[in-house]
């Protein structure tokens, strides 16, 4: 079965999404990462006052529970996707799993997005400028997986650079969801699984008059999201979304 991982972007962020990803081996480990790469520690970084004020914090946060979610279902529960696609900020966290960034590198990266954004002294197209002159000096990786763009709904395969501008290009323009999810569908996605945290991104594909078998990671859990990706169960899930 063709899997697609959805990344969600910032407004899917909640008070302690950090505090409910999967408890997996390969969660911790990506907890453990962040803790020592982000400056300060990741403890009090999704407290609703710090994602209220944050725009670091925000970015932080969704880069490390996208990256987290995604390594627990494949590490752990060996759900492997077909492709990956990011909803605005969602793309670094995409880029991590398809192997052409490095989580290191993606967390300097969304920490930059997070401190220029927060700085509000550029404008959204000088920051995409600054974010593409710092990726540039990153090493070009072999690209993994199938990597679908925000900015253009395209599927890209073996084009590090391309990536790497729709991750820059993200700041300033546009989501164009519809096409991202037209481009992964004609590709051959049958099942969309979003990744920590929330279910935005579940909930509009279910919206959709033909709508593609969808699950959302924190909504369902670890084990459940992956036995519906494997197509061992055909449960529709809910339509109404718990209460924090």
């Amino acid at each position: 079965m063709s899997i697609a991982f959805l990344f969600p972007g910032l407004g899917s962020q909640r008070p302690g999404m950090l505090h409910r990803l999967p408890d997996t081996a390969a969660s911790a480990t990506v907890l453990a990462e962040a803790e020592w790469g982000h400056p300060g520690g990741i403890a009090e970084l999704d407290t609703a006052e710090s994602l209220e004020e944050s725009e670091v914090a925000r970015h932080v946060s969704l880069l490390i529970a996208g990256v987290a979610g995604a390594r627990a279902l494949i590490e752990d529960e060996e759900v492997q996707p077909s492709y990956v696609a990011g909803h605005g900020l969602g793309g670094y966290a995409a880029a991590v799993v398809a192997d052409v960034l490095t989580f290191e590198q993606a967390l300097r990266a969304v920490r930059l997005r997070g401190e220029l954004l927060e700085r509000g002294e550029e404008s959204e197209h000088d920051i995409g400028i600054r974010l593409a002159q710092h990726l540039a000096t990153i090493k070009r990786l072999p690209q993994a997986l199938p990597y679908v763009t925000g900015t253009e709904g395209r599927c890209l395969r073996g084009e590090t650079n391309a990536v790497f501008d729709d991750l820059a290009r993200s700041v300033a323009l546009p989501v164009l969801w519809d096409e991202m999810v037209s481009a992964l569908r004609t590709e051959g996605a049958e099942t969309f699984v979003e990744m920590p945290p929330g279910r935005v991104l579940t909930g509009r594909l279910t919206e959709q008059d033909d709508a593609p078998r969808a699950v959302s990671v924190e909504e369902r859990g670890i084990a459940e999201a992956a036995e519906y990706a494997r197509g061992e169960t055909g449960e529709a899930w809910p339509e109404v979304w718990p209460e924090a």
